[in-house]
């Protein structure tokens, strides 16, 4: 059985027991981030990989506003 180590309260989890952070979001870049039970911090054995993700530039969001009123 697998196990992850939370950084923050330094509790061994079984990796199979713990509620994942994320659930197939639109980036789903294949990272892997469970909530630790005890203190409820996420524990990151695989981060979210963002290199090929480019955020909307604030003139794109600004128009989208601007058309919903």
């Amino acid at each position: 059985m697998e196990t992850v180590d939370c950084n923050h309260c330094y509790s061994t989890l079984k990796k199979d027991s713990l509620r994942r952070s994320c659930a197939n979001c639109f980036l789903c870049t294949g990272c892997e981030i469970y909530i630790c039970p005890k203190c409820g911090e996420e524990i990151i054995v695989s981060p979210m990989n963002t290199e090929g993700y480019k955020q909307p530039s604030s003139d794109t969001q600004d128009q989208n506003n601007e058309e919903k009123l």
